[in-house]
């Protein structure tokens, strides 16, 4: 039987056959299997069916058979497994996990973004995800003795003294800072701006100067994608990033009502109206983004991943060869404390790996993860720097030489071995200074990491539960109602005026009710 590559398309769940080389699947009702081999020989590897994100990575998305890619082949050669992988699409990431639960045929590992987020928590509840305390005991001595006690108790991954998920770390709790384009400063004659007012002087400038030299008005001063993703910074200026909390007035409430968000509406409403921010960027999604900035290399500012900037430096070259980039610190604004893009996370990263109850063999899923932390095994930990020995990097006496990449291609590549098959352990090409030292550009992302680690959003609802209001009347988080509100008004199809009434309505919709479930989460927490 041919292995089957499961796709999720954009909230279309399909399955695709897949050829798969010669890789036979043994396994019954999608759950992990192992064979046991004769005394003395190598156990046979552990068979295991993952589901897991693309993270909208090229590469990955690219691949005509993930399951024979060479990257891949070569870890599960190292950790004797045997993978199957389905690709969960980035692209309406929420709603293709939703519709995998609704399936019911569960892989034997599943990656989420944590057991507190909405599609999730169900599962959950109705115990369709395995408690893994005791297989952890036994089988996991390196993830109990790496992963902090932090990560261990954080809501992504543990609930009621349970643990249902195996973190991956995550070395940068900020992980998103703001980029611009250096060459278009240094033309212009620009400091990088560090006030609100500085920065909307600079995108003006970017509008009205002609940084990109073709003679042409096609410059987008400042790009973000829909939802606000990746362009919050002017909401974090003024204290109100809409998708975190604060604790305020004895109520935990969400920064959206605040009145502060008054005043940082008018913000984007002032960028949307002189076209300082991408007049399409409550449409845009990743692929459009990504065309403005690297493609057509017409975006001056916008924000990404603090551990990145050399990468998004060769992808805007590739199209854009004399573009130069940099990161500063985001808005700061009328408190004069600096902001950021996103909320500060916690220790645990974008996934936590789930194995469902109907798995017939978790014990050997925990020790495949537990192989990721595994001390002194030196094949591995070079293979999750720096690829395949021979052909990215060379080895000559203990003296590596790592074949920095310099192009697109490169930097999938490097992706694809150092975070996307690193399903767990410690991120070394985020922390080792030599590896650093050595890369082009490396003094772009040493700056970065400085920034990120100045600033970021506090958000006082941070493990916040999937409240049940919030299950039931989903229009009343941040990307309902008023995601709603806000892009009226930023287009002037309402007014700034109505915020009042807005919020009025949000409360008599339910909002009340979820402000008395969050302040009751936040009291019991904090032991008020």
């Amino acid at each position: 039987m041919k292995k089957t590559l499961l796709v999720l398309m954009s909230g279309v769940l399909a399955a695709t056959l897949a050829a798969c080389g010669n890789k036979e699947d043994s396994t019954t009702n999608g759950n992990a299997s192992t064979s046991t081999a004769p005394s003395g020989s190598p156990a046979a590897p552990a068979k295991i069916k993952v589901a897991l994100s693309t993270g909208g990575l090229a590469y990955v998305e690219g691949s005509p058979d993930i399951n024979n890619d060479k990257y891949l082949k070569k870890m599960e050669e190292m950790a004797n497994v045997d993978l199957n992988l389905s690709l969960i699409q980035h692209q309406n990431y929420a709603q293709n996990m939703t519709l995998l639960f609704a399936g019911g045929e569960l892989p034997d590992l599943l990656q989420t973004q944590g057991i507190n987020k909405p599609e999730v928590a169900p599962a959950v509840d109705a115990g369709v995800l395995m408690p893994l305390n005791e297989l952890l005991d036994k089988y996991g001595p390196n993830l109990k003795k790496y992963i902090s006690q932090d990560a261990w108790n954080d809501p992504k991954v543990s609930k009621d003294g349970k643990i249902y998920g195996i973190p991956q770390e995550n070395p940068i709790r900020n992980s998103t800072v703001t980029y611009m384009r250096k060459d278009w400063l240094d033309k212009l004659g620009l400091q990088a701006p560090k006030t609100v007012d500085e920065y909307i002087n600079v995108l003006t400038a970017f509008r009205d100067k002609d940084p990109n030299g073709n003679g042409k008005q096609d410059e987008i001063p400042f790009s973000a994608r829909a939802k606000f993703s990746f362009g919050f910074q002017f909401f974090a200026s003024y204290d109100v990033h809409p998708q975190a909390w604060k604790f305020e007035n004895n109520q935990l409430v969400p920064n959206f009502i605040r009145p502060g968000m008054i005043d940082a509406l008018k913000v984007y409403k002032r960028l949307y109206d002189e076209k300082l921010i991408d007049n399409e960027f409550l449409v845009n999604q990743g692929k459009d983004w990504d065309a403005k900035i690297k493609g057509a290399g017409t975006v001056g500012m916008w924000a990404h991943s603090a551990a990145a900037p050399d990468s998004w430096l060769i992808q805007v070259q590739a199209n854009t060869p004399g573009a130069q980039i940099v990161n500063i610190p985001s808005p700061v604004g009328p408190s004069g404390k600096p902001g950021g893009v996103y909320a500060l996370d916690s220790a645990v990263g974008d996934f936590v790996w789930t194995i469902p109850k109907n798995t017939k063999n978790p014990e050997a899923i925990i020790k495949f993860l537990d192989w990721y932390y595994a001390a002194g095994d030196k094949a591995k930990d070079d293979f999750f720097l720096y690829g395949i020995k021979g052909e990215n990097y060379t080895d000559d006496g203990g003296k590596i030489k790592y074949n920095y990449p310099t192009t697109n291609e490169g930097v999938g590549n490097q992706a694809m071995f150092q975070e996307w098959i690193h399903f767990v352990g410690p991120k070394n090409h985020l922390t080792n200074a030599e590896f650093l030292k050595g890369k082009p550009n490396g003094d772009l992302i040493v700056k970065s990491l400085e920034i990120a680690s100045k600033e970021g959003v506090i958000d006082e609802g941070y493990g916040l539960p999937a409240l049940p209001t919030l299950q039931a009347r989903p229009e009343l988080k941040f990307d309902g109602l008023w995601l709603e509100f806000a892009a009226k008004v930023i287009t002037g199809k309402e007014s700034v005026d109505k915020f009042n009434d807005f919020v009025a309505d949000w409360k008599k919709r339910g909002g009340d009710q979820v402000i008395k479930e969050a302040t009751e989460w936040y009291n019991t927490k904090n032991k008020k």
